[in-house]
């Protein structure tokens, strides 16, 4: 009695044997449905996950590419930037020598324009008392006046170096391109050497001539009264009398002070 309580029924183990089997095929239905949703899912993921992850790669490449392309092309843009300021400092020491260097010469060419103003002004103070001295002179009348006299020598020499010394100050004007006062000054010394200059001293009025010429060139053509002025400067030069001509500086041609003042 006791083993047939034991034993299941029939029933009863067709009961476990038929949960056992539906286990299995629930198992193996689960099992299948993975393998489909595995199958169906993985081009799925492909085109949502990985193909995304790779165009954001290469992206990120092509980007950092021309972030480096880019960084080339500032570092030679600044590299040119440096050459270009390095070039203006340059040209800009070179500039400022040749400033200086201009500077100097004008100094120079006003330093020597002021000796001649002085020269002139002693020249008239030298008229002036000439011009005393010929008034105050009446007991040597004979002597102190007249066209052969002493004084009227002395006067007609002082007024010669008054010419040249204008003109010699016209020429340092026009080696400054100052023709307004260069034109002045000839002027002057054209008026002037008219004024005193006998009919038949043949040098004066070849050197009246010339001044008149130049005058006529001023100031539109410039480097042609240049060589007008300066032979007349040497017409005069060469004709007044070592003993008796003011001490000055000897003055450079216009053409050589021309060429100082253009150097640059």
């Amino acid at each position: 009695m006791s083993a047939e309580k034991e034993r299941p029924s029939f029933f009863k183990r067709l009961w476990l044997a038929l949960g056992k089997t539906m286990r299995f095929l629930l198992f193996l239905i689960v099992l299948l449905g993975l393998a489909a949703l595995i199958y169906k899912g993985m081009p799925y993921v492909y085109e949502r996950v990985i193909t995304p992850l790779d165009r954001n790669t290469e992206e990120i490449a092509a980007i950092q590419a021309k972030q480096e392309a880019d960084m080339e092309a500032l570092s030679a843009e600044n590299e040119a930037l440096a050459n270009r300021l390095n070039d203006l400092e340059q040209r800009q020491t070179e500039s400022a020598q040749q400033i200086a260097s201009f500077e100097g010469q004008l100094v120079a060419l006003d330093e020597m324009i002021e000796k001649h103003s002085v020269s002139l002004k002693q020249l008239d103070e030298i008229q002036e008392t000439l011009e005393t001295l010929g008034e105050t002179t009446e007991a040597h009348d004979e002597l102190l006046n007249g066209e052969n006299s002493v004084i009227a020598g002395l006067e007609h020499d002082v007024q010669v170096s008054r010419v040249i010394e204008l003109l010699s100050r016209g020429r340092l004007y026009l080696a400054q391109s100052n023709f307004g006062s260069a034109q002045a000054d000839v002027q002057a010394a054209r008026d002037l050497l008219a004024e005193f200059a006998p009919e038949d001293d043949e040098t004066l009025q070849i050197a009246v001539d010339r001044l008149d010429m130049a005058l006529g060139n001023l100031p539109d053509f410039p480097v042609v009264a240049i060589g007008d002025v300066d032979l007349a400067w040497q017409l005069l030069v060469s004709g007044m009398p070592v003993e008796l001509a003011v001490p000055t500086e000897a003055a450079p041609t216009a053409d050589a002070e021309a060429g100082e003042t253009s150097t640059p």
